[in-house]
């Protein structure tokens, strides 16, 4: 992505963040597109589309990390970090003072989609390949 040295378990991650992500965003819309004046759809929308790219940008960050001396890369991660939640707190003020018929518990919610995909995603893949190891055949041939 963007030039930068693939990570295999980076990359497996993202794309199944943006992928399950995707999916919730559409389903969403196809709400949106029955009930327009839903706040807490729109509320979901907005905030899932906020966690999906805080997602890519964590993502093409940690990716840098390899190229960086431990010192900036640890002012490289904190400057993402102050980045990415000035963005959120950004996103929030623009809601709650422009949008008002916008709920911030479904932006709330939203941001928190990406990250919960991603958690479930990685303990799926971690069960899955537990399940494939030879420990787990061992385990279980007896």
């Amino acid at each position: 992505m963007f030039g930068l040295k693939p990570i295999p378990e980076l990359d497996n991650q993202l794309r199944n963040v943006l992928k399950y992500s995707g999916c919730i965003l559409v389903g969403i819309g196809l709400g949106l597109f029955f009930y327009p004046s839903d706040g807490m759809l729109w509320g979901l929308a907005i905030g899932l589309g906020t966690g999906i790219y805080n997602s890519i940008v964590l993502a093409v960050r940690i990716k840098r990390l390899p190229d960086l001396s431990p010192e900036k890369g640890n002012k490289h991660i904190k400057k993402g970090m102050a980045m990415r939640l000035t963005m959120i707190i950004a996103v929030l003020f623009f809601v709650s003072t422009r949008l008002s018929f916008v709920s911030l518990f479904g932006v709330g919610a939203g941001l928190l989609v990406p990250y919960c995909v991603s958690t479930i995603a990685g303990v799926v893949d971690t069960i899955r390949g537990y399940r494939q190891s030879e420990a787990f055949a061992r385990k279980f041939s007896e």
